[in-house]
């Protein structure tokens, strides 16, 4: 018969190992999730979003000559790149529309922060733009903020429909830290009362 103390060994042993296969990893919760997922926007509504995800005005970037759209957004507390597609469901005016994007490809960064580390304010040699940069780290510049240094970026491929690293090179990007906080406080006011 094993001893009472080796017997509370093995027992706790035997629970912190359950209890380590039954808890998701942070990198399994993390998993993409959201491919395919329609995002409905509409002007009386605003962007639909799936529960627990936030996306601010300035971590959105249009990809010039193309219907895609290239976004930051924190899920649940997790950061991820996603490349959406906009399509017009119904016009309603010369300056109105209900809008679908689908997310057709998803970059899940767990080790950044949305729209601080991972940040789309930024533009690719010769203007192009849908391009994130992960990993960075910026300086001040009076009212702006210009980057100093980053991992990594990625830019939405208009032909793959997917989004692609890229070199750091010839990358520039200008946070304007005032013009967050405008944006962010128009679009608190703006949403509506649920």
């Amino acid at each position: 018969m094993p001893r009472p103390t080796a017997l509370i060994l093995e027992l706790a042993a035997l629970g912190v190992a359950m209890l380590l296969t039954a808890a998701p990893s942070r990198a399994a919760l993390a998993a993409p999730e959201y491919l395919g997922r329609p995002i409905y926007s509409d002007p009386a509504s605003g962007l639909q979003m799936p529960p627990g995800c936030i996306i601010e005005p300035t971590w959105r970037s249009r990809i010039t000559g193309a219907e895609l759209e290239v976004w930051v957004v924190n899920c649940d507390a997790i950061a991820r790149v996603w490349l959406v597609k906009r399509q017009t469901v119904e016009v309603l005016s010369a300056h109105e529309a209900r809008l679908r994007f689908e997310v057709i490809d998803e970059r899940v960064l767990p080790e950044e922060t949305a729209g601080d580390s991972l940040s789309v304010q930024c533009t690719a040699a010769g203007e192009e733009s849908g391009v994130v940069v992960r990993g960075a780290r910026w300086r001040g510049a009076g009212r702006e903020l210009h980057l100093a240094g980053a991992r990594g970026a990625i830019r939405g491929d208009v032909a793959q429909h997917r989004l692609v690293d890229v070199d750091l090179t010839s990358i520039d990007c200008t946070r304007f830290p005032d013009r967050e906080a405008m944006m962010r406080k128009l679009q608190q006011t703006d949403r509506p009362n649920r």
